[in-house]
């Protein structure tokens, strides 16, 4: 094998070892960005969903509250029945 060949070809294989860490770190760069796009929406999801059970909660308790004798009275009250004429 001649200088001249053994040249070229280890050329080749340095281009081709570059080219393959390229795309390797572009994966890998590519991969990084999803992960941390996924974590936020992961993380915005949560928010929501406690934000949905807290109201869920207060609503449940403004039901009861409107179903107890209390409630149904200051609600009679509010639309203007009158329980003394």
């Amino acid at each position: 094998m001649s200088e001249e060949k053994r040249n070229r070809i280890t050329a080749a294989v340095t281009v081709n070892v570059i080219l393959l860490i390229f795309i390797l770190v572009a994966v890998l760069i590519y991969q990084f960005v999803v992960i941390v796009q996924k974590n936020n929406l992961r993380n915005q999801y949560i928010g929501d969903i406690k934000s949905y059970e807290q109201k869920i909660e207060q609503t449940e308790d403004d039901l009861e509250y409107l179903q107890s004798y209390e409630g149904l009275l200051d609600y009679a009250m509010q639309q203007g029945y009158d329980f003394g004429k």
